[in-house]
C-alpha cells in the first residue's frame, strides 16, 4: 500500500460487517460453474452428491441439539431390546442407512488378548449385519484379521488420553460411538471421580463435534487383580458411568453397556482383558444397548468425507482413501533447514533526488504538500522485467480551488533514482481532495491501481491497464461505506499473494483486515482467521492511526508493520507466514530500524517506496526547504526476515527406494542436503552426499522422475517460456554421492504462466498423470485451467486441456497419488483449514474426450484429507512407502518441525467376512435398568429424588430441550418458530450466563463503585451493611451458578439431579401473551418462564448491543444505559431473581427477589421497573438505609449488572451514562401483593396472572 491522504477525522466503524461484501463457501471464491455444480470433465461418484458442499472446518464445534431417550420397562434390557428376559429374541431393528461405528478406547477396544485380534468388534459387526444393518467401522487404527478392522483403540491410554485422539477422527463423523475406557485409570490408581470427570469432558467434546451421534458408554470390565484397590476402582468407575448416562446425560443420544456386571472372572484372560468368550459376551452387551436406542440413531453425515460403501480390507495399497482414516500422526522432522534470520536494516544515504514546489496547493487547501505525494509502480520501464525489479514512480495530487484533484506523475527512470518531468495522469475517478487516496496492486498484475476512500471508509477502485502514461479504468465501489473513518483504511498485501487487502488501523485497536480473495480483476472479501469472516484481527499491536504504515520493507511481498515516530524513526514488525488454522501471519519485531531525523513533527513527511528496484522499501523524507520540499532518500540495503526454514522443503524418491526422501534446496538453487527415508521417524539417513547448483529461484525448481528409472531428477523451469532443463539423477546403488548430468532443455512446453509472488503460487507442476512412470509437465493458469504435455518414452505429446477451470487459486493445488493408482490425482486445499478435496485421476481418455474439452477425466471425491493446519503448511508425499500420498504437516515453518499422517489401508469400508449369518451371541440379561421418568414432583433440593419433566409433548412428539451442564430449558410450548422464538430464548439464556459470570459481579463486587451508589443506594454518609452486602453478592453468585450446577457437591448422588426450567411462548392456558416475560413458581411443578410477543419482537442480544455501543452510536449516545433496556440477558437475569428454586439454598433461606411497588409524587403507584424507578428507589435508600429496598427489587440487580457489562466492554472502559433522576418515591416502597415475610422479602411473591408487561 502507498500512504493515505490523512486529513479527515475519526468516526466509528461497524468493523465486523461489510454490508454488501460477497462471501462464498469456497475459500477461492465462487466456482465458475456455480456453487454445487462441477466441471464437465468431472464425474460425481454414486452416493456422493454432497461432496461439492465444502466443509467450513474439519473440526468445527457445534451447539448441541438435544434428544430425549426412550426407556425400557422395569424388566431390564436384553439383547433384543424387548421387555422381560426373553434374551434370545432377535427382532429386526435395522434402518436403511449405515451404522458408521467408531470403537473408541484402549487395548480392549483394540482386541488385546483375543486370539484373532478382533476382540468384540467382529462378533458385534456380524450380529448387526445379521440384523439387517449396513455397517462401516471407522478409526485410524487397524487391528485384527477381520476385513473391516478400523478402530480407535490405543493400548495403555487413560480416559483423558483417549479424548486427545478425537481430533484424529474428527472427519469420520460417526453416527455411533462405542466407548470402553477407564481400565488404565484404575490400573494406575486414578481417583474414580476424576476418571468420571474426564469421561464427562470427552462426552462433551464428542457431542460438540458430532451433535447427532449416538454414544454407547460401557462400564469397565471387572478386574481379576489381587489388588483390592483396583477391583474397587473398576466398580466405582462403573457406578460413576451409570450416573453419567442416567442423570447428567439424560436427553442425549446415549445408552449404557453394563459389561461390569455381566462378565465373569473366568471370561477374563489376564485379570484385565476379556478372553475370546468374554469378548463374545461383550459383543452381546453392546448389541443390547444399541437395540435399546436403535430407533433414535440418525443416519451418518454424508458430505463426501467418508464413503461407507467401499469394501473394507486391504487390497494391496490401492484401497479407497477415507477422510480422517490415517495412522499417526508421527513426528517426522525435528527441525532443519536454513533461514535468513531476522530483518536487520541497513541503508545508504542518497541525498535529495527531486524537489516538489509548495505551489501545487491552492490557498485554503487542507493539509500540506506531503499529504498529496505518493509513490507507486504505475508504469513499467521494461515490460519484460521481472517483478522484483519494479520501480515506484512519484505521484502528486494537485487540488484546484474547487477541491477537484488533478494528478501528475514522475516516472522513475531507474538510473540511480532519477525521475522524469511531470506528466498528466487520469485515474478515471471524480474523487476530490476531501477524500483519502491509496495505491496498490489490486489484481496481481504487477501494476499499482488507484483507490478513492470516502470519509466513511467506502472504497472505489480504478484499475491500471498499463501504458505510458498509464490508462486507468474505474470498476466502481469495492467496499461499502460504514461509520469508520476513511483515514483509518490501509490497502496492503498481508498474505503475500500479490493482491492488496483491506485493512483498518484504528487508534488504540489491533490491526484488522479483510482478505482480497479474487482472481484477475474480480474481487471478494474474506477473513484472515476464518474464510467466512470479515475485518478480523491480524496483528494485536495497537497505536496511533496516523503513525501506522503497512508496507513491504524487506521485499518478500508481505506488508510489514511500520510505526513512524514524531522524528521519523521507525519501529518495525516483520510479517512472516505462520502456522495453525487461518492465515493470520506471524509478526517478528525488528526493533527501531530507522533512526529518524533531527526534526520533530515530521511523521507525515516520511514515505516509503522502491526507488532503486531491490523489492525493498527505501526511506524517504520530504524535507521542507524554502518554497519547496526536498525528496531525500536512504536506499534500503538491509536483509533478513524473508525466508523461513520450511521454504526449502522438497520430497521425492532420490534413490528408487519406493519412498520419498527429504531434500532441502536453497533459494538460489543449491542442493547440499538429502535426508534418506529409512522409515524410522523422526530419524533420516545421512550416508549419501549431494552437491548440485542449478539456476534459481526455488519456485522454478522441480523434483520429479523424468526418465522413468524410479529416481527423481532435477528440472529447472524457464519462467517466461516454460522450457525445462533436465539435471538427470545418475545415482547407482553402492555409491555414496548422488551426481547429476545436465541434459539441457528436454521440453519446450510454451507454458508462460511462470510463478507468482507467493512461494506456492506455481504456474507449472510436474507429476505423472498418465501412469507411465514418467513425470509430465502441467501448465496451470490463474483460473485453474490446466494443459499438459505427456512425457512418453517416444517423446512429448501435447495433451491439450487436461482439466477444465474450477476457479481454484492455483497456490492451493497439489498433485499426488492418493490411492496408489500410479497416476497423480489433484488435491485442492482449503487455505484456512488445510482440508484436502481430491479429484481422482481416471486417466487419459483421448484428446477432448474427457468431458468439457479435456483429455483426462476426473472424479470429485470430496474432502479426503482432514483439515489439520493451514494449507501452506501441508505437503503430500509418499513418506510411508506405500505409494499413497501421506499428509505431511509442517508444525512451524520457522523451526521446520513436522509430523506425518500416514495414508494406509484398509480404507475403512463396510466389507463383510464371508456370508452374513447369525454369529450366535450368548444370552445376556442385565440387572441394570434405565432411570424411571416422572411426570411431576416437588422441585426443591431437600427432596430425595428430583423428577424429570415429561420427555414427550401431548401429541407424542419429542419436546425441545436446550441442554446445559446444570440446568436445562425444556418445553417451548406455544413457540411457533424454532429459528425465531426458540433461538431468541436460548440466545438470551446464553447471554444471561455471560452477563452473570462477569468478574466483580459474580464475586468481589466493588462496594465503592458508582453502580453500587446508583442502584443500591450507598452514599458518603451511609454505606451498605455487611449483611446486606452478603445478600446482594449471594444473589449474583446464585444467578451465575444456575448454569454450572453448584449444588452437585451439596448432596449425595441420586437417580436424577438435573434442574429444569420450563419455557413457554403462551400463557399456561395457551392464550397469547403480548408482554415481555414473567415467572411462575410452583412447589409441585417446574419453574416456568413465559416469554411474550414483545420479547420476540424487541429484545436484542449482547453481541449486537455491544457492537452498536462501540461502533455505531454517536459519541454522546454510545454508553447511554437506556440503550440496554431490552437486552435478552437482562430480561433473563430479571426473571432469575424471581425463581424461588434457584435463589434458595437447601435450607430454604435467602428467598427470591420480587418487583417492588413505589408511589410517585402524583400519588400513583407503579411496579419499580426500569432504570428510572431503580434509581429513584436507590435515592430513597441513600437517604434512609442503604440497599434496604433496592436489594429486594429485581431491576436494581438487572441494571447494576448492565452497568458492569458496559464498563467492562465499552471501548473507553468507562461507567455508563444514565437518565438523570433527582427525586425519590414520595413514600417508602412496599412489597407486591401477597408479601408477608417479616424482613420484607417473600419466599412466595404471589405474582398475579396475567402479569404486567414485564
Amino acid at each position: 500500500m502507498r500512504w493515505l491522504h490523512p486529513l479527515l477525522g475519526l468516526a466509528p466503524l461497524y468493523w465486523h460487517c461489510l454490508a454488501s461484501a460477497e462471501t462464498w463457501d469456497w475459500p477461492d471464491g465462487p466456482p465458475p460453474n456455480g456453487v454445487g455444480s462441477y466441471s464437465p470433465d468431472v464425474i460425481m461418484p454414486a452416493g456422493n452428491g454432497a461432496v461439492t458442499e465444502y466443509p467450513a472446518d474439519e473440526s468445527n464445534l457445534f451447539d448441541v441439539p438435544q434428544f430425549n431417550v426412550t426407556t425400557d420397562s422395569a424388566g431390564g434390557p436384553d439383547i433384543g431390546g424387548e421387555s422381560g428376559n426373553d434374551t434370545n429374541t432377535f427382532s429386526k431393528r435395522a434402518e436403511d442407512f449405515y451404522l458408521r461405528i467408531l470403537p473408541l478406547g484402549a487395548s480392549i477396544t483394540q482386541g488385546f488378548a483375543s486370539t484373532d485380534g478382533n476382540g468384540y468388534r467382529k462378533h458385534l459387526r456380524n450380529y448387526l449385519r445379521f440384523q439387517g444393518w449396513k455397517v462401516n467401522m471407522v478409526g485410524t487404527k487397524n487391528d485384527g484379521n477381520m476385513a473391516d478392522n478400523d478402530n480407535e483403540g490405543h493400548p495403555g491410554a487413560w480416559v483423558h488420553e483417549v479424548r486427545r485422539k478425537l481430533p484424529n477422527v474428527a472427519n469420520l463423523k460417526p453416527n455411533l460411538v462405542l466407548i470402553n475406557a477407564g481400565t488404565n485409570d484404575c490400573q494406575n490408581r486414578q481417583d474414580p471421580k476424576q476418571t468420571a470427570n474426564n469421561m464427562t469432558t470427552m462426552l462433551d467434546e464428542i457431542y460438540q463435534r458430532w451433535p447427532d451421534t449416538t454414544v454407547i458408554l460401557s462400564t469397565l470390565v471387572r478386574s481379576g487383580s489381587s489388588d483390592a484397590g483396583i477391583v474397587s476402582c473398576t466398580a466405582a468407575v462403573s457406578q460413576e458411568y451409570r450416573t453419567l448416562v442416567y442423570n447428567k446425560y439424560r436427553g442425549y443420544r446415549i445408552s449404557l453397556a453394563n459389561i461390569h456386571d455381566a462378565i465373569q472372572l473366568n471370561q477374563i484372560a489376564d485379570g484385565i482383558h476379556p478372553n475370546d468368550e468374554g469378548y463374545k459376551l461383550f459383543a452381546a452387551v453392546w448389541a443390547a444397548s444399541i437395540n435399546r436406542v436403535a430407533k433414535k440413531i440418525k443416519p451418518p453425515v454424508n458430505d463426501g468425507t467418508v464413503d461407507d460403501t467401499q469394501a473394507g480390507g486391504s487390497n494391496g495399497n490401492t484401497c479407497k482413501k477415507v477422510a480422517g482414516n490415517a495412522k499417526g500422526p508421527f513426528k517426522t522432522q525435528q527441525g532443519s533447514g536454513v533461514d535468513d534470520g531476522n530483518y536487520v536494516h541497513n541503508r545508504v544515504e542518497k541525498g535529495s533526488v527531486a524537489t516538489i514546489k509548495k505551489d501545487i496547493l491552492p490557498p485554503g487547501a487542507p493539509g500540506s504538500v506531503p499529504d498529496y505525494v505518493y509513490f507507486a509502480n504505475i508504469v513499467k520501464n521494461n515490460p519484460s522485467a521481472p517483478r522484483d525489479e519494479s520501480l515506484d514512480d512519484m505521484i502528486i495530487g494537485k487540488p484546484d480551488q474547487n477541491q477537484k484533484m488533478n494528478w501528475v506523475f514522475r516516472q522513475n527512470l531507474g538510473s540511480g533514482g532519477t525521475f522524469s518531468a511531470d506528466r498528466a495522469l487520469d485515474v478515471d475517478s471524480s474523487c476530490d481532495s476531501l477524500n483519502n487516496f491509496a495505491w496498490g496492486d489490486f489484481n496481481n498484475d504487477g501494476l499499482d491501481d488507484f483507490f478513492c476512500i470516502t470519509a466513511k471508509a467506502g472504497v472505489y477502485a480504478s484499475l491500471n491497464q498499463g501504458g505510458s502514461p498509464p490508462k486507468f479504468k474505474s470498476i466502481g465501489q469495492i467496499v461499502p461505506e460504514s461509520d469508520r473513518a476513511g483515514r483509518e483504511v490501509r490497502m496492503a498485501d498481508i498474505d503475500g499473494d500479490g493482491r492488496v487487502d483491506l485493512c483498518f488501523v484504528v487508534d488504540g485497536q489491533p490491526v484488522r483486515c479483510s482478505r482480497n480473495g479474487g482472481r484477475g480483476d474480480d474481487h471478494f472479501w474474506q477473513g484472515f482467521q476464518t474464510e467466512g469472516g470479515l475485518r478480523e484481527q491480524v496483528f494485536a499491536k495497537t497505536g496511533n492511526t496516523f503513525r501506522i504504515w503497512l508496507g513491504d520493507l524487506n521485499g518478500d511481498y508481505r506488508a510489514d508493520y511500520l510505526y513512524i515516530g514524531d522524528n521519523g524513526n521507525v519501529d518495525t514488525y516483520i510479517n512472516q507466514r505462520g502456522h495453525g488454522k487461518g492465515i493470520v501471519p506471524e509478526w517478528r519485531s525488528a526493533g527501531i530500524t530507522h533512526g529518524g531525523q533531527g526534526d520533530k513533527g515530521i511523521t507525515g513527511n516520511i514515505k516509503f517506496a522502491r526507488i532503486y528496484g531491490s523489492t525493498r522499501l527505501d526511506y524517504i523524507y520530504l524535507k521542507e526547504s524554502g518554497d519547496h520540499y526536498e525528496v531525500r532518500v536512504w536506499e534500503n540495503t538491509g536483509g533478513g526476515g524473508r525466508k523461513r526454514k520450511a521454504d526449502g522443503n522438497f520430497y521425492c524418491d532420490m534413490t528408487g527406494s519406493g519412498s520419498d526422501d527429504y531434500v532441502w534446496i536453497y533459494y538460489d538453487g543449491k542442493l547440499d542436503q538429502v535426508n534418506l527415508n529409512i522409515h524410522s521417524p523422526p530419524n533420516w539417513g545421512h550416508n549419501l552426499k549431494i552437491s548440485l547448483t542449478v539456476p534459481g529461484p526455488r519456485m522454478g525448481i522441480h523434483l520429479a522422475d523424468w526418465d522413468g528409472d524410479g529416481k527423481c531428477d532435477v528440472l529447472v523451469q524457464n519462467k517466461a517460456s516454460g522450457a525445462l532443463t533436465l539435471y538427470r539423477n545418475d545415482w547407482q546403488s553402492g555409491r555414496d554421492t548422488i551426481t547429476f548430468t545436465n541434459r539441457g532443455v528436454v521440453a519446450e512446453t510454451g507454458c508462460n504462466q511462470g510463478w507468482g509472488v507467493g512461494i506456492f503460487d506455481r504456474g507449472m507442476r510436474i507429476a505423472d498423470i498418465d501412469g507411465d512412470g514418467r513425470a509430465d509437465p502441467i501448465c496451470i493458469e490463474t483460473s485453474g485451467r490446466m494443459t499438459a504435455w505427456l512425457n512418453r518414452a517416444s517423446g512429448l505429446f501435447n495433451a491439450g486441456q487436461v482439466k477444465f477451470a474450477e476457479g481454484w487459486d492455483r497456490a492451493n493445488l497439489r498433485f499426488a497419488d492418493v490411492e496408489n493408482s500410479g497416476r497423480a490425482d489433484i488435491i485442492w486445499m482449503n487455505k484456512y483449514t488445510g482440508a484436502g478435496r481430491v479429484w481422482t485421476n481416471n486417466g487419459f481418455k483421448g484428446l477432448g474426450q474427457g468431458g468439457g474439452g479435456s483429455s483426462f477425466n476426473w472424479a470429485n471425491r470430496g474432502v479426503l484429507y482432514s483439515g489439520v493446519d493451514r494449507g501452506e503448511c501441508l505437503y503430500f508425499a509418499n513418506i510411508g512407502g506405500l505409494g499413497r500420498a501421506d499428509l505431511h504437516q509442517i508444525m512451524d515453518p520457522g523451526t521446520n518441525t513436522a509430523q506425518t499422517h500416514m495414508n494406509t489401508c484398509p480404507g475403512g469400508g463396510g466389507g463383510d467376512d464371508g456370508a452374513v449369518s447369525d454369529p450366535g451371541l450368548p444370552a445376556y440379561s442385565a440387572n441394570d435398568r434405565d432411570a424411571e421418568i416422572w411426570d411431576n414432583a416437588p422441585v426443591f433440593f431437600q427432596d430425595e429424588v428430583q423428577p424429570y419433566p415429561p420427555l414427550k409433548n401431548d401429541d407424542g412428539s419429542d419436546i425441545d430441550i436446550k441442554n446445559l451442564r446444570g440446568t436445562r430449558l425444556f418445553g417451548y410450548n406455544g413457540c411457533k418458530s424454532f429459528d425465531r422464538d426458540n433461538q431468541k430464548i436460548n440466545n438470551g439464556w446464553d447471554d444471561f450466563n455471560r452477563l452473570a459470570s462477569l468478574d466483580r459481579l459474580k464475586s468481589n463486587i466493588d462496594w465503592n463503585s458508582r453502580a453500587v451508589n446508583e442502584f443500591f443506594g450507598s452514599g458518603e454518609q451511609h454505606s451498605i451493611s455487611d449483611e446486606q452486602r452478603k445478600l446482594i453478592q449471594k444473589k449474583f453468585y446464585l444467578a451465575s451458578e444456575m448454569w454450572s450446577h453448584w449444588w452437585d457437591d451439596l448432596r449425595p448422588p441420586v437417580p436424577q439431579w438435573y434442574n429444569w426450567i420450563r419455557v413457554r411462548c403462551t400463557n399456561p392456558d395457551d392464550s397469547a401473551y403480548d408482554g415481555v416475560a414473567y415467572t411462575l413458581n410452583d412447589p409441585k411443578d417446574w419453574t416456568t418462564v413465559v416469554f411474550g410477543k414483545y420479547y420476540m419482537d424487541v429484545s436484542k442480544d449482547l453481541t449486537t448491543l455491544t457492537n452498536d455501543m462501540n461502533y455505531l452510536k454517536r459519541a454522546e449516545d454510545r454508553i447511554y444505559l437506556e440503550n440496554w433496556t431490552w437486552t435478552r440477558a437482562a430480561i433473563w437475569l430479571h426473571e432469575a431473581m424471581h425463581m424461588q428454586y434457584f435463589m434458595n439454598t437447601m435450607a430454604g433461606q435467602d428467598p427470591s427477589v420480587p418487583d417492588l411497588i413505589i408511589r410517585n409524587r402524583d400519588g400513583n403507584e407503579e411496579t419499580a421497573y426500569g432504570i428510572i424507578n431503580a434509581k429513584r428507589m436507590a435515592n430513597w435508600d441513600r437517604a434512609h438505609t442503604p440497599s434496604q429496598w433496592c436489594s429486594r427489587n429485581s431491576d436494581c440487580y438487572t441494571y447494576f449488572a448492565l452497568s458492569r457489562w458496559v464498563e467492562v466492554w465499552s471501548l473507553e472502559k468507562t461507567y455508563p451514562y444514565k437518565p438523570e433522576v433527582g427525586d425519590a418515591p414520595s413514600t417508602e416502597p412496599r412489597l407486591p401483593p401477597g408479601a408477608t415475610s417479616a424482613d420484607g422479602i417473600d419466599s412466595s411473591p404471589g405474582i398475579n396472572w396475567p402479569p404486567p408487561l414485564w
